[in-house]
C-alpha cells in the first residue's frame, strides 16, 4: 500500500491505471487527513483515534478489522508525510464537491469528539478545508451541523 501511495505521489498522473486502486488511495488519504486533526492539538486522545475508526468504518463500509488496517497504514503514511498537500492532492483527484464537503464534516467529528475543539484543530481544519477547495461558508456550515448534531 505504501508503495502505491508512494507511486501517486510521484506521478500522480498515473491514478487511473490499473495497478493504482484510486479508491483504496482516497480512503487512505482521508483517513490520513482525520489522523492528521488527532495530533493537531499535540496530544493524541484516544476518543478522537476511536472517532477516526468509527467515521472511516461508517463512510467506507468496511469490516472492523478492515477499517483497523486502514487505520494502521494512515498511521504510517501520516508519519512519512511531509505535508498535507501529499493528501490533499489525492482527495482533489478522487472527490467530488459533496464528497470534500462530507469529508470536512467529518473532521470535525473527530475534533469534536472529546467535546472540544483546540484552537489548532480549527486551524487545520481550515486549512484542510482550504486545499480541497471548500469555501468558508461550507467550512462554517459543516463546523455548526456537527456541533449541533
Amino acid at each position: 500500500m505504501l508503495k502505491k501511495l508512494g507511486l501517486l505521489f510521484d506521478k500522480l498522473s498515473e491514478a487511473s491505471s490499473p495497478e493504482v486502486d484510486s479508491e483504496e488511495l482516497c480512503r487512505l488519504a482521508a483517513t490520513a487527513l482525520m489522523l492528521e486533526l488527532c495530533r493537531a492539538d499535540n496530544s493524541i486522545d484516544e476518543v478522537e483515534t476511536k472517532a477516526v475508526l468509527s467515521i472511516a468504518q461508517a463512510t467506507f463500509n468496511l469490516s472492523a478489522q478492515e477499517a483497523d488496517d486502514l487505520l494502521l497504514e494512515a498511521q504510517k503514511s501520516n508519519e512519512q508525510a511531509t505535508s498535507l498537500y501529499e493528501f490533499t492532492e489525492i482527495i482533489n483527484s478522487c472527490l467530488d464537491k459533496a464528497a470534500k464537503y462530507q469529508l470536512i464534516k467529518n473532521i470535525w467529528q473527530v475534533a469534536y469528539a472529546d467535546k472540544f475543539i483546540d484552537r489548532h484543530e480549527d486551524h487545520l481544519i481550515r486549512k484542510i478545508a482550504d486545499l480541497i477547495y471548500i469555501s468558508h461558508s461550507d467550512f462554517i456550515r459543516a463546523k455548526h451541523e456537527v456541533l449541533e448534531a
